[in-house]
């Protein structure tokens, strides 16, 4: 027989931390962690998260003993941040071509084997200083990127073209967007990394990466996408096989544009006539509310719980400044 099987899964849940008395005061879509017979945490004691929904319905997720837990950990909400390539230290070459090449990787289909290359021209005449040559590559750029779907004569889905500087000191930006792609009947974005910019002329300028991309931490993008993935498990196993009834998201997430600090537990079952150990994964995503402190400090209260539980030590604490 197989050693995968059903209860090897990962389970998620979406809302705000809370710190009631107890099971009977939690408010709608908090978070609590309670020992396994609903009395208060207590040191090794087996643990439930507790939840009420939007109907006021309690759930909870299974039972998890303070022995089988692997690892825990709290994650801090980082944004996510656009790759951009600065041409700069232009030379002014009369009657050169200076033509910009942007390499898109993985372009379409999403493999290594696809690059798709975009161009932008600019003829240098007489009396051009740098931010001419600069004005005309945007202006290039933008015509030859506004047949792409979705775009129009000055902005498109995939890049930023913009300018520092002016006279001798002008640069060009290349700046990548996040895109917004169809995701069964949502939206979530993809962190628009994998291209390289170049130029070519008579005098070779400075070409550089002056901001590394990040697709960050806890956005509310990739919360989305975790919750359509990790709930199928609970409550939309069906989600593909409705046609066209499908469930789609976002569900407990209430924006794509959301702040989630994350909080993560690893565990494991083990049956008493089973020679294996099935491993499980419960995500938390807790939303803000109000400021970043605000938001950490709530955290807090489920570190503590956990804390409690695991022994002093066991999941870091967020910072709250």
């Amino acid at each position: 027989m197989g050693l995968a099987g059903q209860n090897q899964v990962r389970h998620m849940y979406v809302g705000q931390a809370g710190d009631p008395a107890n099971i009977s005061a939690i408010a709608k879509n908090d978070l609590v962690i309670f020992s396994a017979d609903g009395s208060a945490v207590a040191p090794g004691a087996d643990f439930k998260l507790f939840s009420k929904d939007a109907l006021g319905n309690v759930i909870s997720s299974d039972t998890i003993k303070a022995d089988n837990v692997l690892h825990v950990k709290s994650v801090a909400y980082a944004a996510a941040v656009n790759k951009a390539v600065t041409i700069s230290a232009l030379t002014v070459d009369v009657n050169t071509l200076y033509t910009v090449n942007i390499e898109i990787e993985q372009h379409g289909s999403l493999s290594q084997e696809d690059t798709y290359l975009k161009q932008g021209y600019y003829k240098a005449a007489a009396g051009d200083d740098q931010e001419a040559v600069v004005d005309g590559l945007i202006a290039s750029l933008n015509r030859n990127f506004s047949r792409e779907i979705g775009a129009n004569a000055s902005s498109n889905p995939y890049f930023d073209f913009s300018k520092t500087g002016s006279g001798a000191t002008s640069a060009l930006v290349v700046t990548g967007k996040t895109q917004d792609n169809n995701f069964d009947g949502d939206k979530y974005i993809k962190i628009v990394d994998s291209f390289k910019v170049d130029i070519s002329c008579e005098t070779y300028p400075t070409v550089a990466v002056t901001t590394a991309a990040s697709s960050g931490k806890g956005t509310g993008h990739q919360v989305v996408e975790m919750e359509y993935f990790l709930l199928g498990e609970r409550g939309d196993t069906y989600r593909k096989n409705a046609y066209p009834h499908d469930i789609v998201g976002p569900g407990l997430v209430s924006t794509k544009d959301g702040k989630y600090n994350l909080i993560e537990i690893a565990y494991f079952d083990e049956g008493r006539d089973e020679a294996k150990k099935s491993k499980k994964g419960l995500t938390l995503a807790v939303e803000y509310s109000g400021t970043e402190a605000d938001n950490a400090s709530a955290v807090n209260t489920i570190v503590a719980d956990l804390n409690t539980i695991l022994g002093s030590g066991s999941i870091d604490a967020l910072p709250t400044s």
